[in-house]
């Protein structure tokens, strides 16, 4: 059985430590190592300060097969990556003349004078190569370290995401890959497959699952929610995408057989991405007149990625004016031509809890339907109340979901489940 390399990744810098700076490339890289069989254990943010990355390196080193290092490349005072290698590892700093070589050219190529700071970043640890910088001053680093009872591989990019993911996909996937085959004597593939659902809570879509939601079982399956989205992931390890894919595909049919309708996509798809492509798809347009959410129904539905000829526009009804499902439709259709419009009714005054009964409306209107007053209960095609409980940092996704989901389900043919 192949091996399973691990993987930390470590950014380096003040501005992440500090929260002013979001690190992305670790779950970039993260997403990338997956892609190559390789699992990400640990995610690790040091400060520039030198004790505290030698520390970092050699706690990483102990335990990690690949080491990928980002950030503290650069020319100043602060950037300490090539020193925090050497003494990690125990060995000098020495200068590399390819790695100056490509500094000077790139200062040539731009018409610039070279500073004498910049020469330091031609120093690499004794051992070590560079990693070429197509685009910035910053040579990557590629140093393997031999440590009892293992050989530690670190690969060090620049923090730039722009010339870290230029370097990686020039050099990076490549030296990472090699080192996987080297060990393993064949390449090995990470794959997931991710089903969202939505109605139901954690534990009760757990509840519904046969016992595959456990560490024992295989491919690996694991359970998160996220604002009212149940998302169960699964992960499957093997030599090609082809075998990844024939032993994700049995779980796959388990969690479709226990959730049936609950199931709205997979992957990166949102509830405002299926419902706009269900309505694409029947050639249909949708409107939004909402309350409460106070136009995040509509922002939700203008930013997916399949809204082009679908939606067509929302009113925010104000917090004076009577909310009622007739006020909304008559506001909504003085401006706005469709065939479905979604309705957010006002929240209740105060913040939501768990123990008050206050209740929000939610509903789906044919518009085409209605002309008058009299056409409200002929127009409406779905209306549901919903206590204004819940925690007030997703009370807004929660009714945006709600009211898509019975469209969803008012468009949904369930003799045709969803497919990815």
């Amino acid at each position: 059985m192949p091996k399973t390399l691990c993987a930390e990744i470590i950014a380096n810098g003040d501005e992440i430590t500090s929260g002013k700076v979001l690190d992305t490339n670790s779950q970039y890289l993260s997403l990338e190592l997956a892609d190559l069989g390789v699992s990400t254990l640990w995610h690790t943010a040091v400060g520039d300060d030198l004790n505290a990355m030698v520390e970092v390196l050699r706690i990483a080193m102990s335990r990690a097969d690949l080491i990928i290092w980002t950030g503290g490349l650069g020319p100043t005072a602060d950037d300490l990556t090539r020193q925090a290698f050497a003494d990690a590892a125990g060995v000098p700093l020495v200068k590399n003349e390819e790695s100056l070589r490509q500094i000077e050219d790139l200062f040539k190529r731009r018409g610039w004078t070279m500073p004498a700071a910049n020469n330091v970043q031609s120093y690499l640890p004794e051992g070590a190569l560079p990693i070429r910088n197509p685009n910035g001053t910053a040579p990557g680093i590629d140093f393997t370290v031999k440590r009892s009872p293992h050989t530690v591989r670190l690969l060090a990019f620049p923090g730039v995401p722009a010339e870290l993911k230029e370097m990686w996909n020039g050099s990076g996937r490549n030296l990472a890959g090699k080192m996987i085959e080297s060990v393993n004597g064949r390449k090995q593939v990470i794959k997931f497959r991710a089903i969202h659902s939505f109605g139901l809570g954690e534990s009760q879509v757990e509840a519904k699952l046969p016992d595959i939601v456990n560490r024992k079982h295989v491919p690996k399956v694991g359970i998160t929610a996220t604002g009212g989205t149940i998302t169960l992931r699964i992960a499957a390890e093997a030599p090609t995408e082809a075998e990844c894919d024939r032993m994700i595909e049995p779980t796959a049919k388990l969690i479709y057989d226990a959730l049936g309708g609950l199931i709205f996509g997979e992957g990166t798809d949102t509830l405002p991405d299926v419902v706009c492509r269900m309505l694409k798809t029947k050639g249909k347009t949708i409107a939004a007149a909402e309350a409460g959410t106070r136009g995040l129904l509509s922002q939700s539905l203008a930013q997916s990625k399949e809204s082009q000829d679908v939606f067509i526009g929302g009113i925010v009804v104000p917090p004076a004016t009577p909310v009622s499902p007739e006020k909304m439709i008559d506001l909504a259709k003085k401006t706005l031509d469709t065939d479905y419009l979604l309705l957010i009714g006002a929240y209740p005054a105060g913040e939501p809890n768990r123990i008050r009964s206050d209740e929000t409306f939610t509903a789906v209107v044919d518009a085409r339907k209605y002309h008058s007053p009299k056409d409200l209960q002929a127009s409406i095609l779905k209306i549901q109340n919903y206590p204004f409980t819940g925690h007030p940092a997703i009370i807004d996704d929660l009714y945006i979901k709600r009211v898509l989901d019975l469209l969803r389900k008012i468009v949904y043919d369930p003799q045709k489940p969803f497919s990815p």
